[in-house]
This record gives structure tokens, C-alpha cells and sequence, in this order.
């Protein structure tokens, strides 16, 4: 569907609707061939895609990235990038048109912990961002157990390795407030032991890129636990609320939080709606013992409706890990559908990742926080993560079909190839490249980044 120069997909009546190469140590110089411009969103990265992977084949339950995803401490510099249109599946180190990227972690002391980083980016909006900061204070004994933070930092809800539906690590990093269980063990008290080994995460973070209304807040709670071994579940809520002229009470955030969010329902009486929201769940299940294959899925319902989510979008996959003669390789692939309501059987166009009190939509920066696919597409993708020695590669291909009412895409058959290569060269020295090709039946986009990191301990 056509969108607007702001990028807001257009409804059906016209009117805008809410929503390369030299090396040496000490340093290098990329640069790159840029087929495209402009910004894009993207899931996993190649080395967040890694982690997860080592931590299933370990049978690790903090596989679900409940801390936001990685970023390595040192300098990447990178070149090139995809355009916003075009729904890339892997993360390029930087958004855009590439830039530079800093981070630095400093000594722990007193339960203390922070890191601080700093990001350029040639086309961003801002320019530059604290991407990576972040200052944690341990509230318990066990740090990783308990912390309070504040953070500028990206996080990716849920098992899917080519996109979360609810947050994705497509979204610009978040600066955010909260407090979070980062170790995933069991519990203590003798009420909460059923839930096995859980983690959890609760914050509010500041959203940019809106002008109605300006500065709304999100809030996001998440609960990860394993009941059964070999049967991982999470739970996910988040809340888009308030913002400049709108109530900000207390009132306000708990008529959300019990999610009576839907008074303004058909521009009734919007000055009145406390906020959108999404919740679900999600899971993960493998053969207990056994962490070679697993099944998974994720349900996120766009709406409410007798105080449950309604009008869901869906996320279904499968995995497995071979073990190679070069290497391990992880297979996988998922299907989704991102038209609210399909699901059972009542789909309602237009919907997701949009709202009628925040006409940018559910949105930070102007990047979809949800799937990079964005709205009312059906996408079917398979992938490969690759690892041999200092290499590694990750290859993601999917197809599928986009409604009139897509955000991102145009009506019709849908495909794509992304793929990411790196190699270390020596001690704390990798280059890589992150490739994106994608068509519908209105035009063909790709584009390439290439990028250098220099990290140090």
C-alpha cells in the first residue's frame, strides 16, 4: 500500500492512517556499493542469532533475549544499509546508511554495573544516540537476580529468529527505566516454585517520532519461565500510553494496565482512551534431554476484549541443530500472519501496528517496534546460521503475500533474500556484510552494508 512522505501508510479512501575493503590492525575503512537508501528495520542480528543458538544447544532457558541483545565493546564503523521499505529479517550493525558505533563497559563495583555507548549515523533522526548505555544497580545479593537500570538499549521479545511480533530488535533502542530477573533459575518461595527457572523484565520507556500526540510512553512487562523442562513460556504485555495533552495520571495507567483501554472505541470519546496495547504468548517446546530440535510459536493479540487479547496475529516455527563436519548449522522456519483477527477467522484490515489516538502508530523513531515485515502481510521464511571456526553466516529467504492495507509492502506476492557474513581477522579485529533483496509487484530493492569492528576486553 502506497504510504505517505512521512512514511504512514495511506488508507483505501487516500487520508493517512495512524502508523568493501582495507584492513589493519588499530583501525579500518569501510566502504560500501549503497543500492538503496534510507532506514530499515530488521530482526535478530548475526551475533544475537549465535547466542541464542549456543545457549539452546547448552538447554540455557535465557535463550529469549529478555536482556536486550548484545552490542560488542569497541568501535564499528559501517557503510550502506537497506531502504525503510524493505522488511530486512537481519540486523545490520547499524541502521541506515551506516556510521559509527562506540561502546565502552565500565568496572563493577558495589553491585554497580554500566556501560556507555555512542552512535552516528549518516541518515538518523537524531543524528546520534547513547545506544548501549546502560547503568544497572543490583537490588538482591545475586545481581542477576535482581537490578534496577536505566538503559538505551533494543530487545527482542520472543523465539522467532526472523522476527518478534510484539518487540522487535528491528526497533530503534528504547531509553528506558525498569527493574529485571536476569538469571533464569527457580525461585525461592514455595508459591512461586511451580514456575521452574523464570526471568523477568518490567520498564517504561519514552517513544520519539510522534506528533499526535508528542512523547507518549511505552510500557513493557514481561514474565519467562519453564514449568516443565523442555517447555519454555512467555508472557508479554505492552503499552503505548499518555503523551503531550493526554492524561497522565495514575488513574489513567492502572484503567490501562486493567485493560480498560477501549472507552474511546469508534472516535467516541478518544480524550479518554488511556492507551494501545498488545499482549500474548508465547512458547517454546523440545524432547526433554534434548536440545537438538524444537518446536515453537507466539500469539499477540492487537485488541482487547473481556479483559484478554483479541483480534491475534501468529508466529509458528520449528528448529534444529545438526552437527556439521565443518561446524554446527541451525536450521529453522516460521510462518506469520500480520493481519489481526485471520487467525480466528475475522481479520481485520488495517489494523496492526496502528491506532487512532497514535496516528504514527506502534512505532519509536519512525521503526515498527513490532515484526519487520510490518501489517497485514502472510510471510512464510527459512533460514540457516552457520558457524566455522572464526566465520560465521546467516541466510534467511521468505515469500509471501501482502493485503491492500500492508504497511510496509505492496498488494500482492511478496519475496526476499537476507543474508550476513563475518569473519574475524585477529585478535578484536572482524569485518562483515549484511545483503537485503527484496520485491513486490510495485518494484525490486536491495541493498548492502558492509562494516569493520575494533573491540578490545
Amino acid at each position: 500500500m502506497p504510504a505517505t512522505p512521512s512514511g504512514h501508510p495511506r488508507s483505501r479512501t487516500g487520508t493517512p492512517r495512524s502508523g568493501t575493503r582495507r584492513a589493519a590492525r588499530g583501525g579500518c575503512i569501510a566502504a560500501v556499493l549503497v543500492l538503496s537508501a534510507g532506514t530499515a528495520g530488521a530482526g535478530l542480528s548475526i551475533d544475537d542469532a549465535l547466542a541464542r543458538d549456543r545457549a539452546l544447544a547448552a538447554g540455557d532457558s535465557r535463550w529469549a533475549d529478555l536482556e536486550p541483545p548484545t552490542l560488542p565493546t569497541g568501535l564499528t564503523l559501517a557503510a550502506g544499509g537497506p531502504a525503510r521499505a524493505m522488511p530486512a529479517l537481519i540486523a545490520a550493525p547499524l541502521p541506515g546508511r551506516g556510521g559509527f558505533r562506540a561502546v565502552a563497559e565500565g568496572p563493577a563495583s558495589g553491585g554497580l554495573r554500566f556501560r556507555l555507548g555512542l552512535s552516528g549515523r549518516v541518515d538518523g533522526d537524531p543524528p546520534f544516540s547513547l545506544e548501549g548505555s546502560a547503568a544497572a544497580f543490583a537490588l538482591t545479593e545475586d545481581a542477576a537476580a535482581g537490578e534496577a537500570y536505566v538503559s538505551v538499549e533494543r530487545r527482542h521479545w520472543g523465539p522467532g529468529w526472523a522476527g518478534s511480533l510484539i518487540l522487535d530488535a528491528a526497533a530503534s533502542a528504547l531509553p528506558a527505566a525498569g527493574v529485571r530477573r536476569r538469571a533464569a533459575q527457580p525461585s525461592d518461595s514455595p508459591w512461586l516454585a511451580w514456575m521452574g527457572a523464570w526471568t523477568a523484565d518490567a520498564f517504561i520507556g519514552s517513544l520519539q517520532g510522534h506528533e499526535q500526540p508528542e512523547r507518549p510512553w511505552l510500557v513493557g512487562l514481561r514474565l519467562q519461565f519453564e514449568p516443565v523442562d523442555g517447555l519454555l513460556l512467555g508472557l508479554s504485555r505492552t503499552l503505548q500510553w499518555g503523551g503531550a495533552g493526554r492524561d497522565e495520571s495514575l488513574s489513567s495507567l492502572l484503567r490501562a494496565m486493567l485493560g480498560n483501554d477501549n472507552v474511546g472505541f469508534g472516535g467516541i470519546d478518544l480524550d479518554n482512551e488511556p492507551g494501545n496495547q498488545l499482549a500474548g504468548l508465547d512458547v517454546r517446546w523440545r524432547p526433554a534431554g534434548d536440545a537438538a530440535w524444537s518446536l515453537y510459536g507466539q500469539l499477540v493479540g492487537e485488541d482487547e476484549a473481556g479483559h484478554l487479547p483479541s483480534r491475534n496475529l501468529i508466529l509458528v516455527g520449528a528448529d534444529a541443530r545438526l552437527h556439521m563436519s565443518t561446524g554446527p548449522l541451525r536450521l529453522f522456519a516460521e510462518w506469520t500472519d500480520l493481519l489481526a483477527g485471520r487467525v480466528s477467522g475475522d481479520p481485520r484490515y488495517g489494523v496492526t501496528y496502528r491506532h487512532r489516538v497514535y496516528r504514527a502508530g506502534y512505532t519509536h523513531e519512525g521503526r515498527l517496534l513490532g515484526h519487520p515485515a510490518g501489517g497485514d502481510v502472510r510471510l512464510a521464511s527459512a533460514g540457516l546460521l552457520l558457524e566455522r571456526g572464526t566465520a560465521a553466516a546467516m541466510l534467511v529467504a521468505s515469500a509471501g503475500r501482502a493485503e491492500s492495507s500492508a504497511q510496509r509492502l505492496a498488494p500482492g506476492a511478496v519475496s526476499g533474500i537476507d543474508a550476513s557474513v563475518q569473519a574475524r581477522l585477529g585478535a578484536g579485529l572482524r569485518v562483515g556484510a549484511v545483503l537485503s533483496a527484496w520485491r513486490d509487484p510495485r518494484e525490486r530493492r536491495a541493498a548492502a552494508q558492509l562494516w569493520c569492528e575494533l573491540s578490545w576486553p
